[in-house]
């Protein structure tokens, strides 16, 4: 299970600042850090069959390495399930990632990888099998820095990712400036509680 929250920023020189300032230098423990350079394509059919469902699947090349296919679906919430999307934009999604050497997604493959993983496999056979036998074609790119913050904070072991880049659709260009707080290990408030600090 995945659970992160994102921040938008209106350029580099901002998302940076956040992550030097005095209080977070004091308050946040910072254990590693790493920067990577990713570059994603995102797949779906032609009549967005992944979309339909709020699930996304992606191919990921981080340079100088192998191939990262993952896919991430929200399932339908009832109750007692520990899936959920709160009004400050943290959400929580079922996720499952095969490393490769390819850079084609193979659906009938993946399915058989992730079947011993952490989450439930029926939620993942129930998005992905009904695109077997249909095209996968790219429904946009990114391509980006990311440096990545692993940090202990109020208890809770989360991951600061601050991305700088682009991501193209159609033709079209935007900027990614963004950073993403995902939740290792620990509560969920914390990662809340940082985002309101920032």
């Amino acid at each position: 299970m995945e659970t992160e929250l994102k921040l938008s920023f209106p350029d580099p020189e901002t998302l940076y600042a956040a992550a030097s300032a005095p209080w977070f230098l004091e308050k946040v423990e910072i254990k590693s850090e790493k920067t990577e350079e990713y570059e994603n394509s995102y797949l779906d059919t032609k009549d967005r069959i992944l979309e339909k469902s709020r699930t996304s699947m992606r191919i990921r090349h981080v340079i100088g390495q192998k191939y990262i296919h993952t896919v991430k679906t929200t399932p339908v919430i009832t109750q007692g399930e520990n899936t959920r999307e709160t009004a400050m934009g943290l959400t929580s999604k079922c996720e499952w990632n095969v490393s490769s050497d390819r850079s084609c997604f193979d659906v009938d493959a993946f399915l058989r990888e992730a079947k011993n993983m952490e989450d439930p496999y029926e939620v993942l056979a129930a998005a992905l099998v009904p695109v077997l036998g249909h095209e996968l074609e790219t429904v946009c790119k990114t391509a980006f820095k990311r440096r990545t913050i692993t940090a202990g904070f109020l208890g809770s072991t989360v991951e600061i990712c601050l991305d700088t880049g682009d991501c193209i659709a159609s033709g079209r260009s935007c900027p990614i400036c963004e950073m993403e707080i995902e939740l290792i290990s620990g509560g969920i408030a914390p990662v809340e509680e940082l985002s309101l600090l920032i």
